[in-house]
């Protein structure tokens, strides 16, 4: 238990110094901060610290303008740049603020697309801070771009078939680059290929079968200004006819008609099914509830006998139309009844008959067929 209340007694000590020093720190922020704010109100801008150590880093005709940074306790300040090209220092007598370095965090600006001609050029840089700024730090001398350094290019090379490709890095609008190539072993022959930003890829036809090996070198015609040299780099173009670049060609070709054919044939298979009913129709027989009764009724009737009716017609006369008076409707329903019964009826007793001069014998057969017998 005493050792419990020591520990206990010397986290509270601890605590306790802490939050002491924590408060002094404190109060001295809060003191300095008071006493700046003072000072830069009755003062101006002298206070506020400006950038220092101002110049320009020039690699491969790219400029950028550097400085240190600046730290005050109030908080993170802001920079802002500015250059001054000859039409300007000597005519205008004015600067002109680059947009895209204005109260920016960085300590550094790229300044290539500012300084665009082969003239000094003054920059400038301040620190900025709410509305308090600094005094303009200025670079030692003028910048002139012809002071660009160049550094030593990247080179890759390759083999493409029967050629070999060239990629030189850094390679701008105003930087070109030499290729110097040799066959291995034979270094005292060396040839040369110069290049422009129009030229990469650059393809260099050489012998089958022996190792060339290559270097790169930056230069500026207008500056005489070059580079040191880039590593070595040694290809060979197979003499196989089949190179490894041809057995790619030949592959990808295989490999988009094979993915050409599927697809044709999946298109052509997917028409034919989708036409197979034009092509193919499908025809259903008649619908019969019950093929064996309909069957039966239509066979019902007995057709294994013959019937036969004889009907005489005489010839017409006035007599006869005389004596036998207009049916009554009784009779031609009966007559209609004998007609639909399948009965032949005497048309004769009715007075009906009248285009034959003679008499004849007709034999009706029903169900089979009709006979005709003529008579005087």
């Amino acid at each position: 238990r005493e050792r419990e209340r020591e520990n206990k007694m010397k986290m509270r000590a601890k605590r306790k110094e802490q939050e002491s020093k924590w408060f002094l720190n404190v109060m001295g922020h809060v003191m300095f901060t008071s006493a700046f704010l003072v000072s830069t109100s009755g003062r101006g801008l002298e206070e506020l610290p400006k950038p220092e150590n101002v110049h320009v880093n020039s690699i491969n005709m790219r400029h950028i303008l550097r400085w240190s940074s600046v730290r005050v306790p109030l908080g993170e300040v802001s920079y802002s740049v500015q250059f001054q090209g000859e039409f300007e220092r000597n005519h205008r007598k004015t600067w002109v603020a680059i947009t895209e370095c204005s109260s920016i965090r960085e300590t550094w600006c790229d300044v290539t697309a500012d300084i665009s001609s082969d003239v000094g050029y003054d920059l400038k840089v301040r620190t900025e801070l709410g509305n308090v700024t600094s005094e303009w730090a200025n670079l030692n001398k003028l910048f002139n771009r012809k002071e660009t350094n160049l550094t030593a290019p990247t080179l890759i090379a390759g083999v493409s078939g029967d050629w070999i490709t060239l990629n030189v890095s850094e390679i701008k609008k105003n930087i070109n680059a030499n290729i110097y190539y040799w066959k291995e072993g034979v270094e005292q022959q060396v040839m040369n290929v110069s290049l422009d930003k129009t030229q990469i890829p650059y393809y260099l036809s050489v012998e089958k079968g022996v190792l060339y090996c290559f270097q790169a070198q930056l230069y500026i015609l207008e500056y005489n200004k070059f580079s040191s040299f880039s590593d070595k780099q040694c290809e060979t173009v197979s003499n196989d006819t089949m190179s490894k670049g041809n057995l790619v060609k030949i592959a990808t070709a295989l490999l988009l008609g094979v993915c050409f054919l599927a697809a044709s044939l999946f298109c052509i298979g997917r028409f034919c099914w989708r036409t197979r009913p034009v092509w193919f129709p499908q025809v259903s027989a008649p619908y019969v509830s019950n093929f064996e009764n309909l069957q039966g009724e239509v066979l019902k009737e007995d057709y294994s006998q013959e019937t036969c009716d004889t009907v005489e017609v005489w010839q017409q006369s006035e007599t006869l139309l005389d004596v036998h008076e207009s049916p009554t409707a009784r009779e031609r329903i009966n007559s209609r009844e004998g007609k639909e019964g399948g009965r032949p009826m005497n048309s004769a007793a009715y007075g009906e008959v009248s285009q034959p001069q003679r008499s004849m014998q007709i034999t009706y057969q029903k169900g089979c067929q009709s006979q005709i017998y003529l008579g005087q």
